[in-house]
């Protein structure tokens, strides 16, 4: 018999948690919560709870009710940790055990709903505070880097497979095809997606709706603010009045599923916000079904690659953007100056500390180099940043603008 041992991406957001004595993680599925915790936690049960509530215990495939779940958690969780999956299916009067027990032993609490998590730990709630709270998005970049780096992989395509191993889930396909991921990424995107965002969608209590789907795409086809949201969404008919307000209450949805983030626009006198994506690879999936009705009829593999090539700049941004954010503790924002467009923008307290631009090309122009310099040199910025996938793109060195390279983030990445 082959056993085949898969690398596991070590999540430092984690790792100094799971042996709190009572720890709640939350996040939108498929974020690597359960395979996490099974593989990496200490733990003597293991329960699931179904979508029809009775209490699985995975190891000796032993199925409970939840009455007779709820009289044994107090002896188990004395005599080691007990782990909930999708906990937030049992409701009550699991909930008012919970507070009777008030911090004894220890437990671990996993949910895939957002929305449920905001509500069990509302200010109302007679559970805040017994727990750790800890929320479990995608990989954090350094992570990812590391991950691949350690594949062997280097250079642009070590850059490229990090961003997409942000979503944990491909971490296997990309461990296995390492650069060829790229030629086989089509079927997994038109398989994987419009599932993920169904059970996303069936765990938050919501359809997927004519006009969430449409959202989701027009985001993923370049509309950016709620007006050209709306607009977009007019224009096929699915809201009656072409106004930002008809459509900021399913913005707020997505945005608190973790399906979409809104970035501030900075430089505004009126609040204003950029959406996006979370994911880069849901936003890929989105986009060809925009324009090719993807999930429908496919696309061949060549044309996915390509697809994806065209928008890998702009993906490569915004994993940027967060690496920084996270290795500096910095809050994105968009430069919201009249043209005046930059990559990458990054405060603190109200201040821009980094302003960067980057260029993922093999080749970047002395011209195209001085206009960086002059954009970045404008702003009232701490640093300024140039990133490219090797140093060996630039004519020569910039004065005032510090050049980063894969071989910086793989250095990064150990902090």
């Amino acid at each position: 018999m082959v056993v085949i041992l898969m690398a596991i991406i070590q999540r430092r957001e984690l790792d100094p948690i799971l042996g709190m004595k009572w720890l709640l993680l939350y996040g939108r599925r498929k974020t690597g919560k359960t395979f996490y915790v099974r593989e990496q936690g200490r733990y003597s049960k293991y329960f699931v709870v179904t979508r029809g509530r009775s209490v699985v215990d995975i190891e000796s495939g032993e199925e409970l009710t939840v009455s007779e779940f709820t009289w044994l958690l107090p002896y188990m969780i004395q005599s080691g940790r007990v782990v909930i999956d999708e906990f937030h299916r049992l409701d009550e009067p699991f909930f008012s055990l919970l507070q009777g027990l008030s911090g004894k032993g220890k437990l671990t609490l996993i949910t895939s709903t957002k929305h449920y998590f905001r509500r069990f730990i509302g200010e109302s709630s007679p559970l805040l505070g017994l727990f750790h709270l800890q929320e479990v998005g995608l990989v954090d970049p350094r992570d990812a880097v590391t991950y691949v780096a350690n594949l062997g992989i280097e250079g642009k395509a070590l850059m490229e497979l990090a961003c997409l191993v942000q979503e944990p889930w491909l971490a296997q396909t990309v461990e296995t095809m390492k650069e060829r991921t790229f030629e086989v990424l089509g079927n997994l995107l038109r398989d994987y997606v419009p599932s993920l965002t169904g059970e996303i969608f069936t765990e938050e209590d919501k359809e997927l709706s004519q006009r969430y789907f449409a959202i989701l795409e027009a985001v993923a086809d370049g509309k950016k603010t709620s007006g050209e949201i709306a607009s977009e969404l007019f224009s096929r008919g699915l809201i009656e009045k072409n106004q930002p307000g008809a459509v900021s209450q399913y913005l707020e949805t997505l945005v608190g599923m973790g399906l979409l983030e809104r970035i501030l626009l900075y430089g505004k006198r009126r609040k204003g916000y950029h959406y996006r994506h979370v994911s880069p690879v849901v936003d890929s999936a989105f986009y060809m079904n925009s324009k090719y009705g993807f999930f429908e009829t496919g696309l061949p593999e060549k044309s996915i690659s390509q697809y994806l090539e065209e928008k890998m700049p702009f993906y490569m941004e915004v994993f940027f953007e967060r690496f920084f954010a996270r290795l500096y503790g910095l809050q994105p924002v968009k430069i919201a100056l009249p043209e005046l467009e930059v990559d990458i923008a990054l405060r603190r307290h109200k201040q821009l500390v980094f302003v960067g631009e980057v260029k993922w090309k093999t080749k970047v122009a002395k011209k195209e180099l001085r206009s960086v310099e002059d954009k970045l040199t404008s702003l009232d910025a701490e640093y300024r940043f140039l990133i490219v996938p090797d140093r060996s793109a630039i004519p020569e060195e910039p004065e005032d603008v510090e050049i980063f390279d894969w071989r910086d983030f793989v250095e990064l990445s150990k902090k």
